[in-house]
């Protein structure tokens, strides 16, 4: 009788396992987006940067170096940063080399701080601007970021 329970008990577990997705996928994906946006409020240009992809790219052509050229860019403009995203929603794949891939989608508004100044660079408080972050994770890196798409800056710096 105790095999027969102990066999049931395994069993349960497997299919546990097997069938329920594991919860903490998306939590993972807002953790790096809370670690951008914090590195970035602390001027922090390699806190942005590690969760990046080496092999980022995306549809306008840039590169990881493209980024951290741009990010190094607002870093010199703006004494501060603020930032904040809603409304995300998180769909996890496997892709065709057994990797995980997640596709964020979410409102963002970032606003450069210049002498106490808020100044509008990705949307606004008011209008925030929707993004689609793709995100992939290795079993050496966890996840990164691999392509951004959405990306419209706006002109007031």
């Amino acid at each position: 009788m105790k095999k027969y329970l102990i066999l049931i008990i395994i069993a349960v577990v497997v299919l546990i396992y097997i069938f329920l997705p594991s919860g903490d996928d998306s939590r993972e994906i807002e953790v790096i987006l809370d670690g951008v946006i914090q590195a970035g409020k602390e001027k922090n240009l390699d806190g942005v940067m590690e969760h990046f992809s080496i092999n980022y790219r995306d549809d306008y052509g840039a590169t990881y170096p493209v980024v951290k050229n741009i990010a190094k860019t607002f870093f010199d403009k703006f004494d501060g940063f603020d930032g904040k995203y809603s409304d995300l929603t998180v769909s996890i794949d496997d892709t065709e080399e057994g990797e995980k891939q997640a596709v964020a989608n979410f409102d963002i508004s970032v606003s450069g701080i210049r002498s106490s100044i808020p100044t509008p660079i990705l949307g606004s408080g008011d209008v925030p601007q929707n993004l689609i972050v793709t995100l992939r994770k290795s079993k050496l890196t966890g996840w990164k970021i691999i392509k951004v798409e959405g990306v419209e800056l706006e002109e007031n710096f």
